[in-house]
């Protein structure tokens, strides 16, 4: 077999592939453009009658950091809606694709990457699906490299165009929330283990990984152990928030304060105009007794963080998503007057500690101080958190199972790009950081390797999307990256250079960043078109 025969699919590009991909002869080379300390992607499908291959790269340099990709099921397509309500997944399978969708559901796509550090790459009905990352050494020179890829009888030249452009240690700010419990059971280990402290610095390695500083820890009645007389106990909290700055992240982003309380049938009492401690979801916050003991829980929780030294770099939630499900403006009215009364505690006891809060609207000025809008609530009411921006508020955004249809996400049946574009849009609209409640947000006996789309707890509508509450996946005795979650690095490495950009060139940067981006569902998705505007972005840079 000749070297221009060779079968398969190599794309550094920002796309998926599929187990159905289409497999075309190989080229024997490759362009890839980078800053200095990047770290360009590589995928290959290799269609071979071997039982394992070895991958290898040679060239000075650089060298790989080696995954076999394993594909996952995608058992629904994605509702088109733009609110949480509603069908967020298609239950009844249409008669056509979606036009937002990349397959018609049922369908497999790879996007979890198991590491292989020898580049040893099982192949499966005759295809090696694998990915690689380019490391640069740290005093990789900028110009061209030239490194070959070799993999069973399969070469490939790889061109590497390397700018002499940095990414500075400080990079846009992001969040992504995660499922301690999780760790645990995902792993067959129990919580509150050292195996279950040695799995939560394995996936805080993973959240370094995509540039991820801030962690957060959600606190639940758990830590309230007496009613009367009330007591708190936080000792357990010790070992695993330090695992997290063990790991180097260092701001503690913990909460909440309020809780919806709880239907009679045990479901979230999800349009309460009446929030309730989260500690003791049976009572009121504006009860004397409901204010008595957030009193007493906020001075011992700081107590707690200052013991420890942890008490300098805090963001608060006081409740999510405070302004979305309610009935009427009055109810709207209460939940906006006791949030107040909540936030002047946090002020009270976290002096310097910030709110953060994911909102739909721009009504809790005062309460908020690091607005969290989605998207859509963004787009709806852009003039208004503009203004915010303007005043020297900090306005981040968020996506989580909504929005839905044409506008930007990271389901598993969206394209892969549209994850990296989001922060894009952050550029163009100024919002300085972004928020995802779905790093590894597996319910118990959730099993991504057999589905997808999960649970809803809220009532509220169907199944969360395919991929909506994870990017990583629990691996065998290790956490596992997604393709998503590398779209999600490189994402934010691309908000980070367009802020360097900005300050150097603003109307270069506003003029490149329309090239791909008009709103939230007005884009430019081809990843041939966005590979030649990110090397405009790192020439314009240099």
């Amino acid at each position: 077999m000749t070297q221009t025969q060779r079968m398969g699919c190599l794309t550094a590009r920002e796309e998926f592939l599929y187990p159905d991909t289409e497999l075309t002869p190989l080229p024997q080379s490759l362009h890839i453009a980078m800053p200095r300390n990047g770290r360009p992607g590589i995928q290959l499908l290799l269609k071979t009658d071997a039982s394992c291959v070895t991958a290898s790269l040679s060239g000075a340099g650089f060298c790989a950091e080696w995954f076999s990709m394993r594909a996952v099921p995608v058992e629904y397509n994605t509702g088109d809606g733009q609110q949480q309500g509603g069908a967020m997944v298609l239950e009844q399978r249409p008669a056509e694709k979606p036009s937002y969708a990349t397959h018609l559901a049922p369908f497999d796509v790879y996007d979890c990457l198991i590491p292989t550090p020898n580049g040893e790459i099982p192949v499966n009905d005759g295809v090696a699906a694998m990915y690689f990352c380019l490391i640069p050494d740290d005093d990789i020179a900028s110009g061209n490299h030239n490194l070959e890829l070799v993999v069973d009888g399969y070469h490939c030249t790889i061109d590497v165009n390397v700018y002499p452009v940095t990414l500075p240690e400080e990079y846009f700010p992001v969040t992504n929330w995660f499922s301690l419990d999780a760790m645990a059971h995902c792993h067959g280990i129990e919580t509150n283990t050292p195996e279950h402290f040695e799995m939560i610095h394995q996936y805080a390695k993973l959240m370094r990984r995509i540039h991820q500083k801030i962690f957060y820890i959600e606190l639940n009645p758990s830590v309230l152990i007496s009613r009367d007389p009330v007591k708190f106990d936080f000792e357990p909290l010790r070992p695993v928030i330090q695992c997290f700055f063990d790991e180097g992240l260092d701001t503690l982003e913990i909460g909440p304060l309020l809780s919806r309380g709880f239907l009679p049938d045990g479901m979230p009492d999800m349009y309460t105009a009446q929030f309730r401690c989260a500690v003791a979801p049976d009572l009121p916050l504006e009860s004397p007794e409901g204010y008595a003991l957030t009193v007493q829980y906020m001075k011992e929780l700081s107590a707690f963080l200052k013991e420890n030294g942890w008490d300098k770099h805090i963001l608060f939630h006081i409740h999510d998503e405070p302004d979305i499900h309610y009935r009427t403006e009055e109810d709207l009215d209460a939940r906006r007057r006791q949030y107040y009364l909540a936030a002047s505690l946090v002020r009270r006891y976290f002096p310097g500690a910030r709110t953060i809060e994911a909102v739909d609207s721009p009504k809790f000025y005062g309460g908020v101080d690091i607005w969290t809008p989605s998207t859509v609530g963004y787009e709806r009411n852009k003039a208004d958190f503009d203004r915010y921006t303007a005043l020297g508020e900090e306005v981040w955004t968020y996506v989580c199972c909504g929005p839905e249809g044409e506008w930007l996400n990271r389901f598993l049946d969206f394209s892969l790009i549209k994850g990296r574009l989001l922060f894009w849009g952050c550029a163009k609209n100024r919002l300085s950081g972004f928020l995802h409640w779905g790093l590894n947000q597996f319910p118990n006996g959730m099993d991504p390797f057999k589905a997808t789309s999960c649970h809803n707890p809220t009532g509220i509508g169907t199944n969360f999307p395919c991929g909506d509450a994870f990017i990583a996946y629990p691996g065998n005795g290790s956490a596992w990256p997604g393709m998503r979650l590398e779209a999600h690095r490189r994402g934010v490495e691309d908000a980070t250079l367009l802020m360097m950009l900005r300050k150097k060139d603003e109307a270069a940067h506003d003029a490149l960043v329309a090239e791909l981006f008009t709103d939230n569902s007005h884009y430019q998705e081809d990843p041939v078109v966005f590979e030649r505007v990110y090397e405009q972005l790192l020439s314009l840079l240099s």
